[in-house]
């Protein structure tokens, strides 16, 4: 195994053992005492880990696919790399949905009670379904075997469909106006292929690949980096035009959030450009530091996915019979007092220490279950030569 691997793999572990131990008090005494989650915020950072490891598991193999396809020999070796860290990050996507169930049990009743009618069945059917042409993919790279571009477009249209109904799970949410727009499954798609070539441009700079290699993995990430931007812009702009409260509620919600907003827009933006620029094209160290705003910036987005959509009323209401028949009153982020004539208003959401240590336990098994697949992977090789 290279140093850098066992560096990675050591990080890996700390960070799971870390997360672990957090999660393990939220089991025990339940989500609400080790997190800002009530029922009014149902889904907590948890989740935004989640949709932040699903984006770079169907990113990767997005890389993947298009290596296979392309049949570059000189970018073959990032392909094997891609589709272990796709699969690995969607695993462990999967384990962070069970974080956020609180008790493993209540995955239980997803799959004894699956409502086909679902977006949450179908995420499930997705991811499922992913996995295991994941696995078959990685065995025929593992193999060499001649199948393996059939298996490379199965695998890319598997991660397409994840990504388009991990979208429609936020969209066809339309008590919330942050999600409910028909642009979030696009975003999710590009925003995919951005986190996906942005890790694996990352990896490749470590691991020493060609200056071609670089300029070719840049470039496609710096153009899905474009379209993110453009959907996040138009998003934006429709909820400017629209004019209505609920859209005003919306966007004093993303104010209340203006620096974390900034970061996931200037922080890819400044990356767009490095990438784009020709002096920087397959250089190692630009690469570097644009992958890592990316990533940053990407978590940052999917914080962003929360917290407007939650410290926004949902759902305005005027009170007949009463002195305030004009004003509209947010009563999905509040409770309602009988000696009160209004809803009052509850503090925002916002993740507790718990919270943000447990985040560190799927994305610590992101980190070692990359190492290990590519362990078995390269075991697989030699059982063949």
């Amino acid at each position: 195994m290279e140093r850098s691997t066992r560096k990675i793999a050591l990080v890996g572990i700390i960070l799971l053992v870390v997360g672990l131990i957090a999660w393990i008090v939220q089991l025990t005494g339940g989500l609400l005492a080790g997190s800002n989650m009530t029922n009014v915020f149902l889904w907590g950072l948890m989740i935004a880990v989640f949709a932040f490891l699903v984006g770079f598991g169907a990113g990767s193999q997005f890389v993947a696919s298009a290596i296979i396809l392309s049949g570059k020999e000189e970018l073959k070796p990032l392909a094997r790399i891609a589709g272990a860290c796709g699969l690995a990050c969607v695993c462990a996507a999967g384990v962070a949905i069970l974080a956020d169930l609180g008790a493993i049990r209540n995955a239980l009743a997803m799959i004894v009670g699956m409502n086909p009618r679902s977006p949450l069945a179908w995420d499930m059917i997705a991811m499922c379904t992913f996995i295991v042409l994941s696995i078959v993919q990685l065995a025929m790279i593992a193999r060499d075997a001649r199948s393996v571009k059939v298996w490379a477009v199965l695998a890319g249209l598997a991660a397409l469909a994840l990504q388009i109904v991990e979208g429609l799970l936020f969209s066809t949410q339309t008590a919330h106006g942050w999600w409910a727009t028909p642009i979030m499954p696009v975003d999710f798609l590009a925003v995919a292929f951005v986190s996906g070539f942005a890790l694996i441009l990352l990896i490749a700079c470590v691991k020493g690949a060609s200056s071609k290699a670089l300029a070719w993995l840049g470039c496609i990430c710096a153009s899905a980096i474009a379209v993110h931007l453009v959907l996040a812009l138009i998003d934006l702009c429709l909820m400017f035009f629209e004019g209505t409260p609920e859209s005003a509620g919306i966007l004093a919600a993303v104010g209340s959030n203006i620096l974390l907003y900034l970061v996931e827009l200037i922080l890819p933006f400044i990356a767009m450009i490095m990438l784009f620029l020709p002096k920087n094209r397959g250089q190692k160290k630009p690469a570097i530091i644009a992958s890592i705003l990316v990533i940053v910036g990407i978590f940052a987005h999917r914080l962003m996915l929360l917290f407007p959509a939650y410290n926004a009323p949902s759902l305005y209401l005027q009170l007949s019979g009463t002195d305030f028949t004009t004003g509209p009153y947010p009563i999905s982020t509040g409770r309602y007092l009988d000696w009160d004539l209004t809803f009052a208003n509850t503090t925002p959401y916002f993740p507790a220490g718990p919270e943000w240590l447990a985040m560190l336990f799927p994305i610590g098994l992101a980190l070692v279950a990359a190492v290990v697949i590519l362990f078995i992977m390269k075991k697989l090789q030699k059982d063949k030569s």
